[in-house]
Order: structure tokens, then C-alpha cells, then sequence
């Protein structure tokens, strides 16, 4: 069982080092996707197809937003 201090832990630094990454080439998608309060945004799509640098752009143009990357073996 993951203790909530773990995940708490998890959260912050996978944000600050998806903060950290590079913005890369602007998307041509990134016009279309529409940010709705309240609402999650799901990304999929192949492996490296652009998604991770997708989300680092969208991060730009939010204020407060929530990153979890399931990947992470700490969790």
C-alpha cells in the first residue's frame, strides 16, 4: 500500500520535472484542443507520436492543472 506522503511526494516532482522538460516545436493540435474548467484533457496516441510534448505546451497555457504519469515505479 502507498502511503499518501509517497503519492504527495510523486505528484510534486513529476510536475516539476515535467516543468522542466523542453516546449519543443509548437503542435499544429495544440489550436484545436479547447480548455474547459473542471474538465480532464486524455492524450493517446502511438509511442512517440508527440504526446509528452503536447501536454508540456498545453501546461503554458494553464494556470493550475494536475500531472500523474503512471509509469512512475514509485507508485
Amino acid at each position: 500500500m502507498i502511503l499518501k506522503e509517497t503519492l504527495l511526494e510523486v505528484v510534486k516532482t513529476q510536475k516539476e520535472n515535467l516543468l522542466k522538460t523542453a516546449y519543443g516545436t509548437p503542435r499544429e493540435s495544440l489550436k484545436r484542443i479547447k480548455l474547459v474548467s473542471g474538465f480532464a484533457i486524455i492524450i493517446s496516441g502511438i509511442r512517440r507520436a508527440g504526446k509528452s510534448t503536447l501536454l508540456r505546451q498545453l501546461t503554458n497555457k494553464m494556470k493550475n492543472f494536475h500531472y500523474f504519469n503512471f509509469e512512475d515505479l514509485r507508485v
